[in-house]
């Protein structure tokens, strides 16, 4: 699963493919695809049990080594190529007609699942000031997956998205002096969107993240490392009247059995990686 639309930061594939950042990568899956084929609507009797949604899926299985990769840069490219397939209608999106008695029933979600049945490793690159940075994730136990759900319909509020995301045991690194970030048993991410029918309305962006024993270490430098990494996402321009749309951001952070530790030497932080560069108070 790749694409190239502008200079990427880094280069992730190999030699042979220079010039492409590599996305997506697993040695060994499976990929499924269901769609159901819409009939037509016929007249129910009184007091039935609405029809179920009509199934369209896309479900992708890795069983071995996979690697994902992602970051601001790749999300732009991302809004491009969606840009390009489905442009902003500057005006009201029109609700999407139900189907009446002899018309053909239509689809209205489609959804994407990805499993991840081997160990994993994610990738977060970023730009600050010229300089190339990374959040690294691994995830050494199997069972972690993530689930989107993308509306194809248009209700008279508007239309929503739905991201949920099952991480197990990750191990989080950074490529700062201080490498650890944070571990935990088990991280739940649920983001919900919606999105109104006017394309230059509020958006509310509802975000829950629920940890389970988390682990999570934080010196100075991670507050402008994380800094660096919004400034990298948004934009440096101020948007234009035809593109600026404003949004609010729900969030909620929840730990079970949250476990901080903040380093107060005199440096600020301990390289635990190995005990060369530890000095004899610290040892």
């Amino acid at each position: 699963m790749r694409y190239s639309i502008s200079p990427p930061p880094i280069l992730t594939s190999k030699p042979a493919d220079s010039g492409i950042f590599q996305v997506f990568e697993c040695l060994d899956g499976e990929l499924e695809y269901e769609q159901d084929v819409p009939g037509k609507i016929s007249e129910l009797p009184e007091n039935s049990e609405p029809l179920p949604e009509l199934t369209w899926e896309f479900r992708i299985r890795c069983n071995k080594e996979a690697k994902v990769a992602y970051g601001p840069w790749v999300d732009r490219q991302r809004e491009a190529l969606w840009q390009y397939f489905f442009p902003t209608l500057l005006e009201d999106c029109p609700v999407t007609p139900e189907p009446t008695v002899g018309q053909t029933r239509i689809f209205k979600t489609v959804r994407f699942k990805l499993w991840l049945a081997c160990p994993t490793v994610i990738d977060l690159y970023f730009m600050a000031k010229m300089k190339l940075n990374q959040i690294h994730a691994e995830l050494p136990v199997h069972g972690s997956y993530f689930e989107a759900s993308f509306p194809f319909s248009t209700n008279p509020n508007g239309f929503d998205t739905s991201l949920f995301m099952n991480i197990k045991q990750p191990i989080v690194r950074t490529n700062l002096s201080y490498t650890q970030l944070c571990k935990a048993d088990e991280i739940d991410i649920n983001v919900h969107i919606h999105y109104p029918r006017m394309w230059n309305s509020i958006q509310i962006w509802t975000i829950d993240l629920i940890a389970k024993k988390p682990q999570v270490y934080f010196v100075f430098e991670h507050k402008c490392f994380f800094q660096a990494l919004l400034n990298d996402w948004s934009s440096s321009v101020p948007p234009d009247i035809y593109s600026f749309a404003p949004f609010i951001y729900d969030m909620t952070v929840k730990g079970d059995h949250l476990e901080l530790l903040i380093p107060c030497n005199q440096g600020n932080w301990i390289d635990c990686t190995n005990g060369i560069g530890r000095s004899p108070q610290q040892q």
